[in-house]
């Protein structure tokens, strides 16, 4: 095991032995393992290279679980008192496992957690021999966690000379992650067009460098996008597009925001019942997920469609349910005061909608 020089070796190196232990591991529930058993399994670094694989491939299936099992890896290297590999291995992990937790935790809306977890991304992979690419990666993350904070400003300036690195570093396939930023900071400020235009772009260049996963997120990015056009024709064709590659990836963090474009295809085109029905399934798919902020963002959406229907009472029951989860995760705290004026309107049974509006205004558009 030596020292990387480029981009992500090790994940090609993981053994066939590396993946029979590492799986063992995950099929073991937690309260049944024995923590000095396993702390000497995850000394090895094959078996390691297999659980970021593992780990890396549930994001976007199994978002908690990957939480979860992050913390236990992690806990169990850092209190290794032995190295691992030959060089900068346990660096590495110890970074790359708390990557994949931050990850989660922001597709998760724990974002306080989020950050920590990258402090400890950035304090282990600052020690590896390609800590750039390492830290560039990384610095993909917190970008994304800028973006689901509405930092417009700062994403669209820092996005270009991230870009910039990775291409630079001989990373092409993260440098184009680095674009759906871009063309979100677009949704965000509601130049849909210019959004499309990146998205489309995006679609060509991942086609090139044979990623579907980049690919289907693309084309899933442009459902939502055509879908707030109401673009009927489009937005269909790019669903059509996306979907049967990420049923096949099984990509079901995706797969509901695909669902949740088509939805507001239907709000779009005034089909409002069946807008809801389409909220409400995406809702079920978040909830599989555990992603409560996103079903709490739905709840507020589908409040707003109840109301045009006239169902007051309904539409109340949708806030009252979304208010506890949007203060628990603090998800919208430039919107306080729009969240305060609702939680009040709500408390006497009233539903104040301009504060309904712009408090959902204050949420990102799902990232597919």
């Amino acid at each position: 095991m030596t020292g990387r020089v480029i981009q992500f070796p090790r994940r090609s190196l993981s053994s066939e032995a590396g993946r029979r232990a590492a799986e063992c591991i995950l099929a073991t529930p937690l309260s049944d393992r024995n923590r000095n058993t396993f702390a000497l399994q995850v000394e090895d670094p094959e078996t390691l290279l297999s659980l970021c694989e593992f780990l890396r491939g549930g994001l976007e299936s199994s978002p908690a679980v990957v939480l979860t099992e992050c913390g236990y890896v992690y806990r169990l290297i850092r209190a290794s008192p032995r190295e691992i590999g030959l060089f900068d291995e346990r660096d590495y992990f110890l970074g790359e496992i708390a990557l994949l937790a931050g990850t989660a935790c922001r597709q998760l809306a724990q974002r306080d957690e989020a950050r920590l977890w990258f402090d400890r991304s950035e304090a282990g992979f600052r020690h590896t021999v390609n800590a750039a690419g390492d830290l560039s990666r990384l610095g993909y993350q917190r970008l994304a966690l800028r973006l689901e904070e509405r930092q417009i400003p700062e994403v669209l300036e820092l996005v270009p000379p991230l870009i910039e690195s990775l291409e630079s570093l001989g990373m092409p396939d993260e440098a184009l992650k680095c674009r759906f930023l871009e063309g979100l900071a677009m949704m965000e400020s509601d130049e849909l067009t210019l959004a499309a235009q990146i998205f489309r772009d995006i679609c060509d260049r991942a086609e090139r460098l044979d990623n579907q996963r980049l690919l289907a997120s693309a084309y899933g990015n442009l459902t939502h996008v055509y879908g707030m056009l109401g673009n009927a024709e489009e937005a269909i064709a790019a669903s059509g597009k996306a979907l049967p590659i990420l049923h096949r990836l099984g990509d079901r963090v995706a797969l509901a925001k695909v669902q949740w474009g088509l939805a507001t295809l239907l709000r779009e085109s005034g089909q409002v019942e069946s807008a809801v029905e389409a909220y409400r399934q995406a809702q079920k798919q978040f909830e599989t997920l555990g992603m409560r902020a996103d079903i709490a963002a739905l709840n507020l959406v589908i409040a707003d469609l109840l109301l045009d229907q006239g169902q007051d009472a309904e539409a109340l029951q949708e806030i009252s349910a979304a208010l506890p989860v949007i203060d628990e995760l603090k998800m919208a705290p430039e919107g306080m005061a729009a969240l305060s004026l609702l939680r009040e309107s709500a408390r006497r049974h009233e539903i104040n909608r301009a504060a309904l509006r712009e408090l959902h205004g204050y949420f990102p558009q799902p990232q597919a």
